[in-house]
C-alpha cells in the first residue's frame, strides 16, 4: 500500500477544539515523515504545535503515531473508499518543491481550499507557458539532484567490482571505464529555485541562472558518458543508465492532474479535508 489522502469531514466535536485538532495533524505528519511512509526528502516544516521531536527509535515512534492517528481518526469521518495518491502532488516535478513537501500532511478544510486554489492556479499558469524563468532553475534544481543520485548509484556500483576476477575485469576497456566513473568530479551544487512567484510579472531570472543551467548540463554530458562506456564493458546486473532529465519545453498538461482536480473538487466544495492515509 502506498501513501493515499482520503476524503476527511470534520466532526462537530472536533470544531471546537480545533488546537488539538491541528496540533495532531502536524505530529501525524511529522511522525508519518519519521517512519518513512513519505516521498517528501526533508523534514516537514512545521511549527512548535507539533510538539518534540520525532523519536529516533522506530518502535517508539511507531506506537506514537498509532496512538495520534487514533485519535486523529476519531474527530474525522473518513472515506477510506475514496483514496487519492498523494504521488500526484507530492512527487510531480511540475509543481515548486515546497509544495511537494507540502503535500505530504493531512490537509483540514481551511488549508485544502487554500492548497486546491494555488494547485490549479499554477498548473493553468504553467501549462500556458507561463513563470519560464522559475521553470528554467526548478528544471536546473531537479535535474542536479538526480545527477547527484545518479552519480553516487555508479560510483558505488564500479567500487563493488574493485575485488572482483572474472574476466571481463581484466580487459583494459573496463579498466578505463571505471576510472572515468571513479574520477567524476562532484555534480555542480545548484540553489533550491527559490520561492514561487505569484504572478507572471513577477517572474524574473536571477544571477547565475544561465551558468547554472550550463554546468548541470554540461556535468550532464560527462556522467552520461561514463555510465555509457562503463555499461558496455560490465555485465547486467552492473549496468547503469541515467534516467531522463525533466523536459526543457513547456510541461503538457497531465490526465492524472487534471482527473485529480476533478476527485477533489467536490470535496472542497463540501468543505471537508484530506487525511493522509498510511
Amino acid at each position: 500500500m502506498g501513501t493515499d489522502w482520503a476524503p476527511a469531514a470534520v466532526r462537530d466535536v472536533a470544531r471546537r477544539e480545533l488546537g488539538e485538532l491541528v496540533r495532531l495533524t502536524r505530529a501525524h505528519t511529522r511522525l508519518a515523515h519519521a517512519l518513512g511512509h513519505t516521498s517528501a526528502p526533508d523534514k516537514p516544516d512545521l511549527t512548535e504545535e507539533a510538539g518534540p521531536p520525532e523519536e529516533a527509535d522506530h518502535d517508539t515512534a511507531l506506537a506514537r503515531w498509532r496512538g495520534i492517528d487514533e485519535r486523529l481518526r476519531s474527530l474525522l469521518v473518513l472515506d477510506l473508499d475514496n483514496p487519492h495518491r498523494v504521488h500526484v502532488i507530492g512527487a510531480n516535478p511540475l509543481f515548486p518543491p515546497e509544495w511537494r513537501q507540502a503535500a505530504w500532511a493531512t490537509l483540514l478544510p481551511d488549508e485544502l481550499a487554500e492548497w486546491s486554489a494555488r494547485w490549479r492556479h499554477w498548473y493553468a499558469e504553467t501549462t500556458a507557458g507561463e513563470f519560464r524563468h522559475y521553470r528554467d532553475r526548478l528544471r536546473t534544481w531537479d535535474t542536479s539532484r538526480l545527477l547527484a543520485e545518479t552519480q553516487a548509484d555508479l560510483l558505488a556500483t564500479a567500487r563493488t567490482t574493485e575485488n572482483r576476477t572474472n574476466a571481463w575485469t581484466r580487459g583494459p576497456a573496463f579498466a578505463e571505464a571505471r576510472h572515468r566513473v571513479l574520477t567524476l568530479p562532484p555534480p555542480p551544487a545548484v540553489p533550491a529555485p527559490g520561492p514561487p512567484p505569484r504572478a507572471a510579472g513577477d517572474d524574473r531570472a536571477t544571477p547565475g541562472q544561465r551558468e547554472r543551467r550550463e554546468a548541470v548540463a554540461r556535468h550532464r554530458a560527462l556522467l552520461e558518458r561514463a555510465a555509457r562506456e562503463f555499461s558496455r564493458t560490465v555485465p547486467g546486473a552492473f549496468k547503469r543508465h541515467p534516467r531522463p532529465s525533466p523536459p526543457a519545453e513547456e510541461p503538457p498538461r497531465d490526465p492524472w492532474v487534471e482527473e485529480f482536480f476533478g476527485w477533489l473538487a467536490p470535496i472542497v466544495s463540501a468543505g471537508h479535508g484530506l487525511y493522509l492515509w498510511i
